[in-house]
């Protein structure tokens, strides 16, 4: 996955950007990271200044691992906590809510766990491969619009 955003805060003594997405005009028709709005904010170890335009990237199979997880886990936990609900409850609506939230519950331990175990691995971190000084155009970015 590969994002470009612009450096709206930087702390010069700890080395950290703070990035504002949005696309640059110059990929309004490209589509090459995704359709629609693209907005959000990270912090990232960088060398650059406030204004830069920077290239963010996060290996693609890693970004799908880290949605699946993120999405995955909470679901089947809800499920399972449904089906346990189910079967200890009897058709009982309350306890087979209460197992679905209890499965959900657990979810977030279980996230909590997963986050731990990849949180600053640079394998799962997006990190910063670009700085332009203006905003970049079609041939830096690397990309043929439609």
């Amino acid at each position: 996955m590969v994002k470009f955003g612009q450096v709206y805060a930087y702390d010069q003594a700890k080395g950290l950007a703070s990035i504002r997405f949005s696309r640059p005009e110059a990929c309004g028709k490209c589509g090459a990271c995704g359709s629609g709005t693209h907005q959000g904010e990270i912090t990232l170890a960088a060398q650059c200044a406030v204004g830069d335009w920077v290239r963010v990237e996060m290996p693609e199979t890693r970004f799908l691992s880290a949605t699946a997880i993120a999405y995955v886990i909470p679901l089947i936990a809800m499920f399972m906590g449904l089906g346990v609900g189910v079967w200890l409850g009897g058709g009982n609506d309350i306890v087979t809510l209460l197992g679905a939230l209890i499965g959900l519950g657990l979810s977030i331990g279980v996230l909590w766990g997963v986050e731990r175990r990849v949180k600053g691995k640079p394998e799962w971190s997006p990190h910063i491969t670009q700085v332009y000084p203006a905003m970049p155009d079609e041939a830096q970015i690397g990309c043929r619009p439609a």
